[in-house]
């Protein structure tokens, strides 16, 4: 699933618990249970995290996914200003991905321990559409996650 998806519902539940620490945390849990729905990643492009930078079709939906985050938390800040469990809930939705997921340095975590468990479990959840006829599911599955956060803030 790609970042926007976690950043939106993340903040979602964030807000809802009212709480910064209980943001995070509930963020940080979100993030694996939306894993668990169909989508589309990188994965869905065969690509490796090692390989991530070297393909041009993964920039492309990355600089897709960072604009798409930039509208989304400004959206959000219009909204309700800097909500700071909110904005933990953000970070803690996204948080699974920066650290088992980042082309920078996850492929040494994921040799150490506790990484080395953490990207099994965290890989454990996903249901990624690799299926090219079903990748409009996954997209689409993202798209509605987004939209639910979004009339769940509004």
């Amino acid at each position: 699933m790609n970042l926007s998806a976690h950043v939106a519902v993340g903040a979602t539940v964030g807000y809802f618990t009212g709480n910064p620490a209980l943001g995070f945390v509930a963020g940080f849990l979100s993030h694996h249970v939306i894993d668990a729905l169909p989508h589309t990643d990188g994965g869905s492009f065969k690509v490796n995290v090692k390989d991530f930078a070297k393909d041009i079709r993964i920039i492309k939906i990355v600089a897709i996914d960072l604009v798409l985050m930039t509208v989304i938390g400004l959206f959000l800040y219009t909204l309700h200003g800097f909500y700071l469990p909110m904005v933990l809930g953000a970070i803690g939705g996204a948080m699974p991905d920066i650290i088992d997921n980042m082309p920078f340095w996850s492929p040494r975590l994921r040799k150490i321990f506790p990484f080395n468990y953490y990207h099994r479990f965290h890989e454990y959840f996903h249901f990624t559409i690799e299926n090219e006829k079903w990748l409009w599911t996954g997209i689409a599955t993202q798209i509605i996650l987004i939209l639910i956060s979004f009339g769940l803030l509004v």
